[in-house]
């Protein structure tokens, strides 16, 4: 007989105090949203596995920046949000630009992918443990 719990609840933040605790930041966003959540289901595969969501809000004048030290790449992961994003995004997303994530990355998100929203300043950030 097996018991199933439920996942925990995903925790939701917008302080970016809280965020550069998780993740790497190469240029201060100025304004953020981030969701961690459980990857795994417990009690199966990779119960204590999460994966980090984060909207990232960055100046006009850091895009470009960020940009020049980011690498386009073709390998993307599905952003399983759970409703969380906002339908406008959820869209934009589907014309954006993956990078590899690997500037943002921090022990033990080690894993991932950065989009690029297009005709914007908006960034949106995926990153999970193995």
């Amino acid at each position: 007989m097996t018991t199933e719990t439920a996942a925990p609840a995903a925790k939701t933040g917008t302080d970016l105090e809280t965020l550069q605790k998780l993740v790497t930041l190469p240029r201060r966003p100025q304004a953020v949203q981030w969701r961690s959540s459980a990857r795994g289901i417990p009690g199966g595969l990779g119960p204590t596995d999460t994966q980090l969501l984060a909207v990232l809000e960055y100046p006009a004048a850091d895009v470009q920046a960020l940009l020049s030290t980011l690498k386009s790449t073709r390998l993307t992961v599905k952003v399983d949000d759970g409703g969380w994003l906002p339908e406008a995004t959820r869209e934009a997303l589907k014309q954006a630009t993956a990078y590899e994530a690997t500037p943002f990355f921090k022990s033990p998100l080690n894993q991932g992918t950065v989009f690029h929203l297009p005709k914007s300043n908006t960034f949106v950030l995926v990153l999970f443990t193995t």
